[in-house]
């Protein structure tokens, strides 16, 4: 399937698939996002819980590291990787072909659209931007300054204005409890396409006010940091953005612009605290990938995953998302877990089969608390996966 894939990306054969049309909404009922806006109360954050809004970074060391090395795009370093996951998940990847590919033939359509000329009245533009990513269904949109050690080079390059709007689409509640599964895998596809639809028309709106927009794929940069920056979430331990409202459970998109919007602010929203009192991801990966010190790398302290543990499970195993599934700020909420701690001191669903169970499909069985599955001799490198963290293939926008 792998030669297959690589023919699907080639750019014009991409395009003409984006004149296909796609499954309808409800023949994607059971993967596809609930598209509505996110409505959650906090009740008040234990102090014990608390640490710093967003994350801790040394500006200096980050822009050092900056300068030493820019940041490379995953894909573009782990290029023949990718096609390998994709061709692994070639059922799921195939289904979505047409919404992707649509998606991406809006967006660069838009580009080539100029701004219209420019509105006079700038006041409430935030506000009516906020109003419109609603209506869409978009699940929370923030709005943070341009950094440009966020972005790597084909950012850089495609990056316009001072400021960055991410938007997080909700990813289908159902098929991410099915994690692992070609159900679960569906709905990240599906997400993905989703969420670069509604970026597309968050750029329309912002051209239609006489400002320059650009959506960007995630071969551009790391929309994570900006969110943070935003206030949609902290940083979990295994990696993902932790949302109050769903967890990792959603799908970014982020867009710079040269309209100016307000800034929002980092939060602590006592997530830091939640994770190492929990850290059912740790416990929980397959193949261990996930450390449980935090360190600082490039300027900013985090967990470093080991890389090629993951994307190996990642490609072999429906997408794996086994850290995403155990988190119990995704499966529960943030409200209903810090109920929990206030009320007992514990983090609600910890080492319970509800919560930590999953079903493996190379072997169909199921893993309780505390159970891993036997991984078989050779796992973290499958024949033709290739995975080099060192080598870059220079092909950052083939994806």
């Amino acid at each position: 399937m792998k030669p297959i894939v690589r023919w699907i990306l080639r750019p014009r054969v991409w395009r003409t698939f984006g004149l296909l049309p796609p499954l309808p909404r409800r023949a994607r009922r059971g993967v596809a996002s609930p598209r509505a806006p996110w409505q959650i109360e906090l009740p008040p954050i234990p102090s014990e819980l608390l640490t710093a809004p967003g994350e801790r970074i040394d500006p200096v060391e980050q822009r050092a590291a900056f300068e030493r090395k820019r940041l490379p795009s995953f894909v573009a370093m782990h290029y023949e990787s990718c096609l390998w996951e994709m061709a692994a998940g070639w059922r799921a990847f195939l289904r979505s072909v047409p919404l992707l590919a649509r998606a991406d033939r809006r967006a660069e359509r838009v580009d080539r659209e100029p701004p219209r000329r420019r509105i006079a009245r700038e006041a409430g533009l935030t506000s009516e931007l906020r109003r419109y990513a609603t209506g869409l269904g978009v699940g929370a949109l923030g709005v943070a300054a341009y950094e440009p050690t966020y972005m790597t080079e084909p950012g850089l390059r495609t990056a316009v204005g001072d400021r960055v709007v991410v938007l997080a689409l909700e990813q289908n509640y159902g098929a991410t409890q099915a994690i692992p599964s070609h159900r679960s895998l569906c709905a990240v596809y599906d997400s993905e396409a989703e969420s670069l639809e509604l970026a597309v028309q968050l750029v329309k709106f912002l051209r239609a006010h006489g400002h320059r927009a650009h959506a960007h794929d995630k071969c551009d940069g790391m929309a994570i940091p900006y969110a943070v920056a935003a206030g949609m979430g902290q940083l979990g331990l295994n990696g993902q953005l932790l949302t109050p409202a769903v967890g990792s459970r959603c799908r970014l998109y982020m867009l710079s612009t040269d309209a100016p919007l307000a800034l929002d602010d980092p939060i602590d929203f006592g997530i830091h605290g939640i994770c190492d009192r929990c850290q059912a991801c740790v416990r929980r990966c397959p193949v261990g990938a996930i450390p449980r010190q935090r360190r600082s790398h490039r300027g900013v302290v985090k967990i470093k995953i080991n890389q090629k543990r993951c994307f190996a499970t990642v490609a072999q195993v429906e997408g794996c998302a086994i850290c995403m599934k155990v988190c119990p700020v995704q499966k529960y909420g943030l409200p209903a877990v810090l109920d929990e701690f206030a009320r007992t001191g514990g983090i609600l669903g910890r080492e319970t089969d509800e919560l930590e169970g999953y079903d493996w499909p190379l072997d169909g069985k199921h893993y309780g608390p505390g159970q891993r599955p036997r991984l078989p001799r050779g796992f973290h490198e499958p024949r033709g996966f290739d995975f080099d963290p060192h080598a870059l293939s220079g092909v950052a926008g083939e994806l």
